[in-house]
């Protein structure tokens, strides 16, 4: 399992400049997945790493200069439309951060550069809150107005789109119900972004280690888009959903005692079910290395006793 999610800003008037009201236009989107602007200060503040940043199909007032073409999608964009589309993706550790790039590279091809979508696409990584392991994710926001090679100005660019003189309207938005997706694009989505992430692990990682009761085990490589549900319904395992930790509690400092304990308790809770659920998952790897353990101390003690009988019957002549 991973983590994917697709979600759509949507044009609302808004009168507030806080960092959560920006991050919900396209601009304040932009500068917050690239961590410029009042965002700049995340980077500052959490050690994190941005791995890279690249904008791309640009139409031709925009060439260059990605926060422009976004500012304009807030301006131009009707009410109430779409004016960005966004997907987070969870990377695995175990690539290097050269190797996670060309999988966001893969990423932008098929999700941006397949229908010459004017995009934006950053690594981020940090610290888990949870184990201070490394979590890189990444972040490729698009619009759906697909670049045709019509030089439109940028207010034509947003305008309605124009079926029988297409130089005549706006760019077309290539929807999930004008490809043909429907319903179905998300699911797509989670289904590709399983694939590309499964052909980097066996290139470059086929194998990684796990901890279960105690042992250190290595295990095969890989992400699935199931379900915990759909993947228990299809192997036959109980593997469990894990409890949300909400930001207010996440973030909690012993300064605020009722939520530090809460964190605290979610913490425990959510490591109990994981490290349940990494023993369902890799249960024949872990019984595997049980019987390996044991088969050692069958011939350590086979040893001993050797040795022990050599020594008690003394030397010969």
């Amino acid at each position: 399992m991973f983590y994917c999610n697709l979600e759509h800003i949507i044009k609302k008037p808004t009168t507030s400049t806080s960092s959560s009201q920006n991050k919900s236009t396209a601009k304040g989107r932009f500068h917050y997945i690239t961590r410029t602007a009042e965002f700049a200060r995340y980077k500052e503040n959490s050690n994190e790493q941005v791995e890279f940043v690249k904008s791309g199909n640009m139409p031709t007032f925009a060439k260059g200069k990605p926060a422009e073409f976004w500012q304009a999608a807030d301006l131009y964009e009707r009410k109430n439309g779409r004016v960005s589309s966004s997907l987070v993706i969870a990377l695995p550790k175990e690539l290097t951060t050269a190797q996670r790039v060309t999988l966001a590279e893969q990423f932008i091809a098929e999700f941006a550069d397949r229908y010459q979508f004017p995009y934006t696409c950053s690594i981020h990584s940090h610290a888990g809150g949870l184990g201070g392991e490394e979590q890189p994710h990444l972040h490729l926001m698009y619009s759906e107005r697909h670049v045709d090679g019509i030089d439109r100005t940028l207010e034509q660019f947003f305008k309605r789109y124009n079926p029988k003189q297409p130089e005549k309207g706006g760019a077309q938005k290539l929807t999930a119900d004008v490809l043909g997706l429907g319903k179905g694009q998300f699911q797509l989505y989670r289904e590709t972004t399983e694939q590309l992430i499964n052909q980097s692990l066996a290139l470059h990682a086929p194998t990684k280690k796990v901890e279960i009761q105690g042992f250190s085990i290595e295990v095969p490589s890989f992400v699935s888009c199931l379900s915990n549900e759909d993947y228990n319904k299809k192997y036959g395992t109980e593997l469990k959903d894990v409890p949300i930790m909400n930001k207010a509690i996440r973030y909690a400092k012993e300064s605020d005692p009722e939520r530090y304990q809460q964190k605290l308790e979610m913490t425990a809770e959510i490591n109990r079910i994981r490290a349940e659920n990494r023993e369902m998952l890799y249960q024949p790897y872990y019984e595997a290395e049980l019987d390996k353990q044991r088969t050692l101390e069958i011939e350590q003690q086979n040893k001993y006793r050797q040795e022990k009988t050599r020594d008690n019957n003394g030397p010969s002549f």
